[in-house]
């Protein structure tokens, strides 16, 4: 072909996109996530705290704030809870133990926030307590480590009614301190002694409405690590570790059903019928849609997942498909090997493939799970949502 023709097919080609461009705009779609299963029990084993569950209402959508969430938490990206697992010492002058199990966090990163949550009831006769500590109490929480460093203490009343609170420590010193040792075993242990602003001496924890026995799973002590990992994690990459830490207990649906070689090669001598049709420049007969968003809605109860998966139980992800023929719209954002694959193809059809119809720009969702060790598990997954399409 003549240098002239080429150069004149390639300025009619940049024209048609910047003339098709200005007439073209994309809708926006917001990413569409269910509610999250009613019940608090996930497999009859693990008991879903309330807090999780707002933890992920909140952070999943940043412009409702209905309760109130840690500082750290608009750094994280992942949040990982534990639910305490201590017993009472014999006697109550030694406090009360909180201990959790950490072996699920060898693959997190930088920490950015932990806090421990103890619940405290109030008390059904205030007069006993008043009369023998006062009203206001310090409750002072330390490491159980031989140093028995001061991580977090306060000053509380006595609660004599209304509902139940939750009392929130700073231990983010404590857990950086405890992972960063490897001598440390996989538990993290948390030691709460109670004083008496009257007396100075050490009080019951009992007083405070700080009993545990026995105690509910959702009422137990929650232990909240907010981490920032700097790497895309992928989902992907959750389902094959659980693979194989449940020793293939946990599979993916069956495949389809086998395809016999011949019928394949007959549907890939239509397939390919049909694409000369579709993407040539002088096409007959019906034609594809240009390369636009399309819809696409993820189950997760099909996938199998829904016994770990806790929120959201479907979503839509969309999908990219259509033509990238010529002229190639500017909405599109083609590259400059598009733009001449496009234009060669567009030319002529046996000299090359027209260029395909993916993903641009992709959204993040929040999920909230269960890992493989039983803890619950908030995670930003980036790139699971389509917000834009091109030619590449």
């Amino acid at each position: 072909m003549d240098r002239p023709v080429l150069f004149q097919l390639c300025f009619a080609f940049w024209v048609g996109i910047e003339w098709t461009g200005a007439l073209q705009s994309s809708s926006q779609w917001g990413a569409n996530t269910s509610m999250m299963r009613r019940d608090r029990s996930v497999n009859g084993s693990v008991v879903l705290h309330d807090y999780m569950v707002f933890l992920y209402q909140t952070l999943s959508k940043p412009q409702s704030r209905d309760f109130d969430v840690s500082d750290g938490a608009g750094a994280a990206n992942t949040v990982t809870s534990f639910v305490d697992q201590g017993q009472d010492p014999p006697s109550w002058e030694s406090g009360q133990r909180y201990v959790f199990d950490l072996s699920s966090l060898a693959r997190m990163e930088e920490l950015v926030e932990a806090e421990l949550r103890i619940l405290r009831k109030p008390l059904a006769d205030l007069r006993p307590t008043l009369t023998s500590g006062g009203n206001l109490y310090d409750i002072r929480l330390y490491s159980c480590s031989s140093e028995r460093q001061l991580l977090d203490s306060r000053t509380v009343e006595v609660l004599g009614g209304g509902l139940p609170r939750w009392e929130v420590f700073d231990v983010w010193s404590g857990m950086k301190a405890h992972l960063r040792n490897p001598l440390e075993p996989q538990q993290a242990c948390f030691h709460l002694l109670a004083f008496s602003e009257l007396t100075n001496k050490v009080a019951d924890p009992l007083v405070l409405g700080l009993g545990r026995t026995p105690c509910p799973t959702q009422e137990k002590a929650l232990l909240v690590a907010f981490w920032h990992t700097n790497t895309a994690d992928s989902l992907f990459g959750e389902v094959t570790h659980r693979m194989k830490s449940e020793g293939g207990g946990f599979s993916l649906p069956k495949p389809p059903k086998l395809i016999p070689k011949h019928v394949k090669k007959n549907r890939r001598h239509r397939q390919r019928a049909l694409s000369k049709r579709s993407f040539g420049g002088a096409a007959r007969g019906g034609r594809r849609s240009r390369c636009s968003r399309k819809p696409l809605h993820v189950n997760f109860r099909d996938l199998g997942w829904d016994d770990w998966i806790i929120a959201p139980l479907d979503y839509e992800a969309r999908r990219c498909d259509g033509v990238c023929d010529f002229p190639l719209r500017a909405h599109l954002e083609p590259t400059n090997h598009a733009v001449i694959q496009t234009l060669m193809n567009s030319m002529d059809p046996d000299l090359s493939p027209p260029s395909c119809c993916v993903p641009s720009s992709l959204s993040p969702i929040s999920i909230l799970y269960i890992d493989s060790a039983g803890s619950v598990v908030y995670k930003q997954y980036e790139n699971m949502v389509v917000e834009s399409c091109g030619c590449r």
